[in-house]
């Protein structure tokens, strides 16, 4: 079973955070907080916004500047990206729950690991390097673009793994079937360790990528780099994402509309909550992810993991509304899994107005496919038929984002 804080160890964090932080000082400001429901929420639009006006840290830092080991940016996928700081025992935290995720996925001191992540400043990169080291594996720090010389490299490699993002793989697939003349299982991968999208929790999105590359693709890296990079990782048995940073972080789930409190039980599915317990240089206090989870069990795993199981199903600021309807751009992503044409990555394009009468999808498809209109035609039929909604479809080759995070939804003015 799940153990959270007591009532009393989370009220004295509340107090002490008070003292060392003037963003959270101003915003407990004239409150009587006597349970710890009572303090309000965090949001990562009140921390841009502090930033912004309190360059370049924001008043959320905790520590003085000596103790400043680290710095590291959001990616910017949702809007614009965090400035992050961390000391050195927060460094030392990060890559422990981050250890405690990949050993979680499998990895160990038997795998050859090419980390394709950005390095530039994201979390994905270096200080998921620095996680996968500490399982004991091998670890490339390769990073994104020169997709040529990582294919020359992995090819000279006797089964390797690969960290990156899934969309990466139809960049690989692209230059490893034009330019070498080769199938994607002829590249030789043993294991795939996947995250920064969604997509891997989908078992027909999973097959796919098992059935092309011959590996195993796992789904490895679940996080938020404001909270500790990464929390959550699935075990052998794949019934959801273990929730690996339970010594490191008190959970709640709430009602995203509402705010109100949800119990942490099986099959409930909510906003998920989390708060600080041991960071020192930015800790964050009943911060909204803006990620809805729905909670597959909470009894321990005979993978030995005690924390609860989960599955991500979408982000209550992506819901949309569309003519009554409300519609998670993430349930795509499972009608797609059964047409061998598509890729499975895609994007969702809304007008930046309300209210939103029409929506277009644009769906990734293999080589030769985009103009295939039956495809489309379909594509759209199965989104009316099981969502209510309907969708212009555009059939194309490459999505914007590729070697990096690939935005699931985008706006036009």
């Amino acid at each position: 079973m799940v153990k959270l804080r007591e009532e009393k160890e989370l009220l004295e964090l509340v107090r002490q955070q008070a003292e060392k932080s003037s963003f959270y000082h101003n915003l407990f400001k004239g409150l009587t907080i006597e349970r710890f429901t009572d303090v309000p929420f965090a949001t990562k639009r009140m921390l841009l916004d502090d930033q912004l006006q309190n360059p370049p840290f924001g008043t959320n830092v905790c520590v003085e500047r000596k103790n400043i080991a680290r710095l590291h940016r959001t990616s910017g996928t949702t809007m614009r990206p965090l400035t992050l700081v961390l000391t050195a025992h927060d460094v030392e935290q990060v890559i422990l729950a981050g250890s405690r995720a990949f050993l979680t996925a499998g990895m160990d001191y038997n795998d050859i690991v090419f980390n394709c992540m950005n390095y530039c400043m994201w979390m994905g990169g270096f200080m998921d390097h620095q996680s996968m080291e500490a399982t004991g594996a091998a670890v490339v720090p390769y990073g994104v673009g020169k997709t040529e010389n990582l294919i020359d490299m992995l090819l000279e490699i006797d089964s390797p793994c690969i960290h990156s993002t899934p969309s990466y793989l139809a960049t690989i697939r692209k230059i490893l079937h034009e330019k070498y003349n080769l199938p994607s299982e002829g590249l030789g991968l043993k294991k795939g360790f996947f995250g920064g999208e969604a997509g891997m929790q989908d078992a027909g999105f999973r097959k796919k990528i098992e059935d092309e590359w011959q590996m195993e693709a796992i789904n490895a890296n679940y996080g938020l780099s404001e909270i500790i990079s990464i929390l959550g990782a699935e075990c052998n048995r794949r019934e959801g994402l273990h929730f690996t940073a339970l010594p490191f972080l008190h959970v709640e789930i709430i009602d995203p509309a509402r705010g109100t409190a949800l119990p942490l039980a099986d099959g409930v599915c909510g906003e998920m909550v989390l708060t600080h317990l041991v960071k020192e240089a930015q800790p964050l206090i009943r911060y909204r992810t803006g990620d809805i989870i729905e909670i597959v069990s909470t009894a321990d795993c005979p993978c030995g993991n005690e924390g609860f199981r989960f599955l991500i199903r979408g982000r209550s600021d992506d819901m949309l509304v569309i003519k009554g309807i409300n519609f998670y751009p993430e349930s795509i992503r499972s009608l797609l899994s059964p047409y061998p044409e598509c890729t499975g990555a895609y994007v969702v394009m809304v007008p930046d107005r309300q209210p939103i009468d029409k929506i277009a999808v644009r769906v990734q498809v293999l080589a030769g496919k985009q103009n295939h209109a039956s495809l489309a035609e379909k594509i759209k039929k199965e989104i009316r038929d099981r969502l209510f909604i309907t969708p212009e479809i555009l059939l194309v080759e490459h999505l914007a984002g590729g070697e990096n995070k690939i935005r699931l939804v985008e706006r036009w003015n």
